[in-house]
């Protein structure tokens, strides 16, 4: 039971990070009165890469909700090819004493499945209720939410909805530049190979003719697989502009790629395209005189480099109510005027904890867009299974290559290079 004086606190989002925030709240805030909605009935369907990594995976296993996902689809490896047709092969579960296996759990049954996990935590969710606008009541007391069945007044508001987020927008922050932001297209089909273990394994291919584009293919039961595509927003309007191709133009011609290096791709259906706002962006997650913080994709908590923004979002959801949990517990006035410290305390950790990655995952994304580099980069990863170890785990996970880390891909970079200038240096001699 929730009383008179409880905490009330409205997210917005029925996604896996509006549902693991509610979901961590109502056990940070035991007494809080925590309500979810979202503007869709479920289950529904919702444009993914559907790849669930290690990251992911930790943080439901801290909610308890790791038999959620019993049901789906697990692959041990991961493989990434580049410039000439060199591929690099991690093959898991255990990479650097850490486990690196993940799901493929189409969104259609994982966020059903979340949002069960939600009610059940006894958060109030309404499913088919939009987000229509909210106001500040007044300094310190809150704020007025409108929604589709009605007003109410909460102590927070939390925007878990997506990129092309509403909170964001009645927060009067603005979205994020193109110049940071990727648009991805994704398709459901069957997916083959005679040789290679594609049920086993979550493929990246950076595509030598068309790079920056990059490509997955994520399998699925029954040869099934998620397989799509990403670019920079800024370079798809020039692909446009030089070459007349479009997004689907780019898919097409990553499935003929698939088929040039032996896959056999067939029942491609369900396609559809979504932008993804990335972290290089550095959204404001809080905006001045609001009683309100965005999470996820709304604060383009995506990884620059492999278009992962599950983990991230519901991370950070897990972080938030902790550190309101935190207070609460040391008797810290969190609520009203202490609410803006209590929300700069929470930002401060997060960019503490996921800065460096982001980072780093953002020059990688950003080298990976050259010919060269890419093809320098995977031909290191290939030479070196602590590389690729660390490499998945980037895509995947919260790793940071920090000095060591750096120190050893760089290494692995340059001696090819070396090797095929050796002869020509001791024929000069």
């Amino acid at each position: 039971m929730t009383g008179n004086n409880a905490p009330r606190i409205l997210v917005v989002g029925g996604g896996p990070t509006g549902t693991a925030t509610a979901i961590a709240l109502r056990r940070e805030l035991p007494d809080a009165h925590v309500t979810l909605v979202d503007k869709a009935t479920f289950p529904r369907d919702k444009t993914c890469g559907d790849g669930l990594g290690p990251g992911a995976r930790r943080v439901l296993d801290g909610l308890g909700l790791s038999d959620l996902l019993r049901e789906f689809h697990m692959p041990m490896s991961v493989a990434i090819s580049g410039p000439g047709g060199v591929e690099a092969l991690a093959r898991g579960p255990i990479m650097e004493g850490r486990d690196l296996a993940g799901y493929v759990t189409p969104r259609l049954a994982l966020d059903d499945l979340l949002l069960g996990a939600a009610r059940d935590s006894r958060a109030e969710v309404r499913e088919g209720v939009s987000f229509e606008g909210m106001s500040p009541v007044a300094t310190g007391a809150g704020e007025r939410a409108v929604l589709s069945d009605g007003d109410a007044t909460f102590d927070l508001v939390i925007g878990a909805d997506g990129a092309y987020s509403g909170v964001r927008r009645a927060m009067g922050l603005e979205r994020p530049a193109m110049r940071h932001t990727h648009i991805a297209m994704r398709a459901y089909g069957k997916v083959t190979h005679p040789d290679k273990p594609v049920s086993d394994t979550l493929r990246f291919d950076f595509l030598e003719s068309l790079l920056p584009v990059y490509g997955w293919v994520f399998p699925l039961p029954d040869d099934g697989a998620n397989l799509g595509v990403g670019i920079p927003v800024t370079h798809l309007k020039r692909q446009t502009e030089r070459h007349g191709r479009k997004l689907r133009d780019l898919f097409d011609l990553y499935v003929e790629d698939l088929e040039r290096r032996g896959f056999a791709v067939s029942g491609v259906e369900r396609v559809a395209a979504h932008q993804l706002p990335h972290a290089a962006a550095r959204t404001p997650m809080t905006a001045s005189g609001h009683a309100a913080v965005l999470l996820g994709d709304a604060a383009a908590m995506i990884n620059p480099l492999s278009g992962e923004g599950i983990f991230y979002g519901m991370a950070a959801g897990v972080q938030l109510a902790e550190h309101l949990g935190a207070l609460e517990r040391a008797g810290t006035a969190w609520r009203g005027e202490g609410l803006p410290a209590a929300l700069a305390g929470f930002e401060q950790a997060h960019r503490s904890r996921f800065g460096r990655h982001f980072r780093e995952c953002y020059l990688a994304q950003q080298l990976m867009r050259s010919k060269v580099w890419a093809g320098v980069a995977t031909r290191a990863v290939a030479a070196s299974d602590d590389a690729m170890a660390h490499v998945a785990l980037m895509l995947f996970d919260e790793q940071s290559a920090g000095s060591r880390g750096l120190l050893r891909l760089a290494a692995n970079s340059l001696r090819p290079l070396l090797r095929r200038r050796a002869p020509g240096a001791l024929a000069g001699r």
